[in-house]
């Protein structure tokens, strides 16, 4: 079920932007979210939009996990995934107020809302740019008769890297890297979730340290995580990072549609 702000939520967060002197004389604050609650706020802009914590369903946490770039949450849809819209990759957080405080302003202001929940909310579009040159459209949407944001996004869809995916049947999650403390060796699990946010497949890559050669097969798992069968691909000189950082992020971000289409191969064989 949904959980958006209620009226009582709305009218305790209005005071609180109004009355607490951290921001009504010191400007913009954003605070360490972790620690915050769902109706705590992060910031105050200059145009005195309020952007409090939320959850998945609103506010910040709801536009960084579902338009953030890095993000890996996945939102199923019929046979597929949707491709929400997404903030270039240099976008983080802390911009978000920045790029709401541009779009809102009376003559971007959506009269005729037809929404279905045009009762909850009021929509702002206008054009923001991301690198000094070419305009994006923006939706800024906040509580109605408020300043509460409840989210924002991109129209376009041109950012998110999987948008011409929307029919491939598997996600990828969250990855994990372990490392044998004596040997050194690694294991790189790169998770595949179907439409039912079940585990179906994982690339694992082995590191052999000494040997400085790479393995990559796909493991098949059931609806219960209980190991199938593995398919071997190949190996290959070892890659390597510059830190366990990067490379957290190059796997679970970079191009691996050549064994994606791999798996799905694997998976129609099963259904023959």
């Amino acid at each position: 079920m949904e959980r958006i702000l209620t009226e009582s939520e709305i009218k305790l967060i209005e005071s609180e932007a109004k009355n607490n002197p951290i921001f009504k004389f010191y400007g913009l604050k954003i605070f360490n979210v972790s620690k915050l609650n769902y109706l705590n706020i992060i910031t105050l802009s200059d145009r005195n939009l309020i952007l409090i914590k939320g959850n998945l369903d609103t506010a910040y946490e709801h536009i960084k996990i579902r338009h953030e770039y890095w993000s890996t949450q996945p939102y199923p849809k019929g046979e597929g995934f949707q491709a929400q819209s997404k903030f270039p990759n240099d976008i983080y957080p802390a911009k978000f107020i920045k790029i709401a405080d541009s779009i809102y302003s009376p003559e971007n202001l959506i009269e005729n809302n037809d929404h279905k929940d045009s009762d909850k909310f009021e929509k702002y579009f206008g054009a923001y740019s991301f690198d000094n040159i070419t305009e994006e459209k923006i939706n800024l949407i906040l509580y109605k008769g408020t300043k509460i944001i409840h989210s924002l996004y991109p129209q376009s869809n041109k950012y998110n890297k999987n948008r011409n995916r929307t029919k491939y049947p598997f996600s990828r999650g969250i990855i994990q890297i372990n490392t044998n403390s004596l040997n050194k060796n690694k294991e790189i699990h790169i998770p595949y979730f179907g439409t039912d946010l079940k585990l179906k497949y994982t690339i694992l890559i082995e590191k052999f340290i000494e040997k400085e050669i790479e393995e990559w097969r796909i493991l098949a798992f059931d609806g219960n995580r209980n190991y199938k069968f593995d398919y071997y691909i190949g190996e290959k000189k070892i890659s390597e990072f510059r830190g366990e950082t990067s490379e957290r992020i190059s796997y679970q971000h970079c191009d691996l549609k050549h064994i994606e289409e791999l798996i799905l191969q694997i998976e129609r064989s099963k259904k023959e």
